[in-house]
């Protein structure tokens, strides 16, 4: 069975595996996946137009015409290219990339179910081109003063600790790197002021940057930790260690954290709405409190 011969009919082929119904070439009748209707009709009006509102006219049939079936890839580029939407705005790169998997799945359907020659199609990527990252979620500044006032004010339990890790992440630095920061690393009698080897981005403990001065608000909340640190061997001692301890003496971890910055948002007013979802990647990303008092945005660490 070769669609190379001119002898199928791709609207009918559409058709049938579309309605989960189709005849293979020995002539066995094969049941196919069970389509819910919003796939079934965006997949009928991508390949065919059907159901096509009014002035939409870009479905892979018609654009490829004659050559169903010895198109070559630089044609699907081609016409995700020149997807529109109705209002003639070009299509988002997100919905260009559904097109072509649709395209990508009605070809896979004809080589795999209906034994049709191989066509062997790049990934979606390579012919719908790469969808760009979605824009990074950030807190305005309003809403990260807002955040360092309820770090202040927190009287939650150990709120020195829950002040510093939420100063540390509004400094910029990520939950990663925050729950890594070890206390030997911290040297405080440096003539130019206190600085730190910070965790590099990877997460590694063994993996350090090279000294970084700590912004002075850190310094603060840094002071007013330590006396009540929670170390306890063997975990941690007065000297070494986690800098953020759990009352067991053990480093914080990746639940506790994020728990713990929410419940000081949660305090603030202005801040209720979102602290049930708050995350410290999304804190650290955001314009620092305390850029004007350091003269660094927080970012790059």
């Amino acid at each position: 069975m070769s669609p190379a011969a001119g002898i199928f009919d791709p609207y009918a082929i559409l058709r049938g595996w579309l309605a989960g119904a189709y005849v293979r070439p020995d002539g066995q009748e094969v049941r196919g996946r069970a389509w819910d209707d919003d796939t079934r009709y965006r997949y009928g009006l991508l390949l065919a137009a059907i159901d096509a509102p009014p002035g939409w006219h870009q479905d892979w049939f018609t654009y490829i015409g004659d050559l169903i079936w010895h198109f070559e890839p630089l044609h699907i580029q081609d016409w995700a290219s020149r997807l529109t939407n109705l209002d003639g705005t070009p299509m988002a790169a997100s919905s260009r990339g559904r097109a072509v998997s649709a395209v990508r799945s009605f070809y896979t359907h004809c080589t795999d179910d209906l034994g049709a020659t191989r066509w062997n199609l790049p990934p979606r990527r390579a012919l719908a081109g790469p969808t760009p990252p979605a824009q990074r979620e950030t807190l305005t500044r309003f809403q990260t003063d807002a955040l360092r006032t309820a770090a202040d004010r927190y009287h939650g339990p150990h709120p020195e600790r829950a002040r510093l890790a939420t100063y540390m992440t509004l400094a910029g630095l990520r939950p990663g790197q925050s729950i890594a920061v070890l206390l030997q690393h911290i040297q405080r009698d440096n003539a130019a002021g206190p600085t730190w080897r910070l965790p590099a981005k990877n997460n590694s403990t063994s993996a350090v940057t090279h000294l970084q001065p700590i912004p002075r608000p850190v310094v603060w909340a840094l002071d007013d930790y330590l006396p009540v640190r929670t170390h306890k061997p063997p975990h941690s001692t007065e000297t070494t260690g986690p800098l953020l301890l759990s009352r067991t003496g053990r480093g914080l971890d990746r639940v506790t954290f994020p728990r713990l910055l929410r419940d000081v948002a949660t305090t603030h007013p202005d801040l209720t709405d979102i602290a049930p979802a708050l995350l410290p990647d999304v804190v650290a990303h955001s314009p620092s409190p305390f850029a004007d008092e350091t003269g660094t945005d927080g970012e790059g660490k």
